[in-house]
């Protein structure tokens, strides 16, 4: 089987890409490089350039935050198929986290100077991606509004205990 045909079917299980047509995800893999990578390697800090997005082919991989004291704060790890860095693709703005290889890993790595260029040639593939984006918020979003609920219910359960113990001294 071709490396191409191989990308192909493999970028079919990719979320962010898995609209996308047999022909667009043709386009992607041609752009689409793999590497290999060490146990523990830094792919990126945060706050470096965003100038790649990653998808694992296989390996794992930590995304982290960093704390001012440069203490490092993991946020997931995450493994085959998953792609992540992908907002670079769009704002080629700094990171927001950082990554970094868990085990020896193979990545598959798309610049985004390539990706502008290949979408810009094929509009229609980024309504299909800035859906799959637009989802991943959506979910983000919702889990946000859980969290906060659930942080609300601590802060009331937290005052009424307060009042009781008060009551008590």
């Amino acid at each position: 089987m071709s490396e191409t045909l191989e990308k192909i079917l493999f970028l079919q299980g990719v979320e962010i890409f898995n609209s996308l047509s047999i022909e667009e995800l043709q386009k992607i893999a041609m752009i689409a490089e793999n590497e290999q990578y060490s146990d523990n390697e830094y792919l990126f800090r945060q706050g470096d350039p965003g100038n790649y997005a990653y998808i694992i082919v296989s390996g794992k991989v930590e995304l982290f935050f960093e704390t001012e004291r440069r203490d490092l704060q993991p946020l997931m790890t995450l493994g085959e198929g998953a792609c992540f860095g992908e907002m670079a693709l769009l704002d080629g703005e700094p990171r927001s986290a950082g990554a970094r290889t868990v085990t020896e890993s193979i990545l598959s790595r798309i610049s985004r100077t390539d990706f502008i260029q290949t979408i810009t040639r094929h509009p229609a593939m980024a309504l299909g991606i800035i859906a799959q984006l637009t989802s991943r918020i959506r979910t983000t979003n919702y889990r946000a509004n859980r969290l906060t609920k659930v942080v609300e219910s601590f802060q009331e359960i937290y005052e009424e205990s307060r009042k009781i113990l008060g009551e008590e001294s």
